[in-house]
């Protein structure tokens, strides 16, 4: 029997399979997505010579717009993702285990892949740029690889607040949820209304961890206590009515997905009609719910999502990078490419999606054994200074992250500089955090056993290598 079998034949029947497929699910769509909208041409530029110019088709065919109310899946793994920390944190807590656990988890999960991801890049970077030089045409290449980092970075906020936000819940119910819906809204008041432009930064944590907030309810039974038909017609009305009146009265737009060009994005940052219309998704996912637990009974899909769950982060983390892979190989053997969106460069997208694919399964294949690193049973309980110390390191990964997603790999040598929320950002500077926030938070859960055990092993290679 293979190992995907052994798990799949292993599953407890209390385990909630939907909620493993939506997060392998989601992931698969962003990938989707990704080879979807981007555009890729090879332009000339004023200085001379030619560069890559990565633009959104959306930009492009304004008929393509509205397909982001399928392709925008991100809400689904925040909502997802609140089930999953709500659960985690609760059998932590009966454990014994405090927030320095709970955050070298979610480091473990998210950043230590990501780490060698980044590693990776910072070389790529280097040694792209001292050939080439700094105003290569692949400069531009560099900046945006690194720029689906955000999503581990605003995920990040959400994980490290769903302790306090899951106490919030607990204490609060729905009166918790209600305010942060009113915080969202109050700060597209502010910035549309009022013309405090600064204050949509805001929102890159409020939108997000407010989806967040609902899959406490979900950990909660609240589906099955109320019915998923009922609740989800109910979130559809009220996350679809909400949204679709918004974009209707303005100065809102249609699109979920971000592009060049657009009056006011819905996405970057988020805003309130994202929110509704997470919220309508999370309906539509309800009402799916009873067909798609009938198919996940069945051994094959189950395996098949066990599968994927095991390869999701890795194939998320890699996958951009196939996709740049894919547009300069085609670039070097095809130039000059198709005109974006004529019947020949819609024709090539065809060959093109083959090879993306084959890139994407080449990179999890030779990076998957960094998904999941080895994990940390023991717990060390409830302590301030090291909760405090792996808050820090969620913090650092948090800037690290969103760094990357601006800045990527571009003058690692020459140091250039983008802004973070008006904060200067280097490719060095956040590859410092992210290590830091690995550092910090595998500290903050050291115990006195651990120390012993790597002293003990230290001594015995030293004994094997003495003469």
């Amino acid at each position: 029997m293979s190992d995907v079998a052994a798990l799949a034949a292993a599953t407890p029947a209390t385990r909630d399979r939907y909620v493993d497929f939506l997060r392998v699910a989601s992931l698969a769509g962003v990938i989707l997505g990704h080879f979807l909208m981007a555009v890729v041409d090879d332009r000339p530029v004023a200085t001379g010579g030619h560069a890559f110019v990565f633009t959104n088709m959306l930009a492009l065919a304004p008929w393509t717009r509205p397909a982001t109310w399928l392709l925008q899946v991100m809400p689904i793994f925040f909502v997802v993702g609140g089930f999953a920390h709500a659960t985690a944190w609760r059998s932590l807590a009966k454990r014994g285990g405090g927030y320095a656990d709970f955050a070298r988890a979610r480091i473990a999960r998210l950043v230590w892949p990501a780490l060698v991801f980044v590693a990776v890049g910072m070389i790529a970077g280097i040694a792209v740029e001292s050939i080439l030089g700094t105003g290569t045409k692949y400069s531009p290449v560099l900046q945006i690889a690194g720029q689906l980092l955000w999503f581990i970075g605003i995920y990040l906020i959400a994980a490290g607040l769903a302790p306090a936000m899951l106490r919030l819940h607990e204490r609060f119910g729905w009166r918790t949820l209600a305010a942060l819906v009113f915080a969202v809204a109050l700060v597209d008041w502010l910035r549309l209304a009022e013309g405090v432009d600064g204050v949509k930064w805001l929102n890159f944590a409020l939108v997000w961890v407010t989806l967040h907030q609902l899959g406490f309810f979900y950990a909660d039974g609240v589906a099955d206590r109320l019915g998923a038909r009922r609740l989800g017609l109910g979130l559809v009305a009220v996350g679809g009515g909400a949204a679709g009146l918004l974009m209707w009265l303005g100065p809102y737009g249609t699109a979920m997905v971000s592009y060049d060009g657009e009056k006011l994005s819905n996405l970057a940052p988020p805003t309130v009609v994202l929110l509704a219309f997470g919220v309508a998704q999370a309906g539509v996912l309800l009402l799916l719910r009873a067909p798609a637990r009938r198919l996940l009974e069945r051994p094959k899909v189950w395996g098949a999502v066990i599968a994927g769950g095991a390869v999701a982060m890795t194939a998320f983390l890699w996958h951009f990078t196939a996709l740049i892979l894919m547009y300069i190989g085609w670039h070097l053997l095809f130039s000059p490419m198709p005109e974006p969106t004529t019947a020949a460069w819609w024709w090539t997208r065809v060959p093109q999606f083959v090879v993306f694919l084959a890139l994407v399964g080449g990179l999890v294949a030779a990076f998957r054994r960094f998904d999941r690193p080895p994990r940390h049973s023991q717990v060390v309980g409830r302590s301030w200074w090291r909760a405090t110390l792996a808050a820090v390191g969620v913090a650092c990964a948090i800037v690290g992250m969103l760094g990357f997603a601006v800045v990527g790999f571009r003058g690692v040598l020459t140091l250039y500089t983008a802004r973070v929320a008006g904060v200067p950002m280097t490719a060095t500077a956040a590859f410092v955090l992210v290590v830091a926030s690995a550092a910090l938070t595998s500290v903050a859960t050291l115990t006195s056993g651990d120390v012993r055990t790597r002293r003990s092993m230290s001594s015995e290679e030293a004994r094997r290598s003495s003469p």
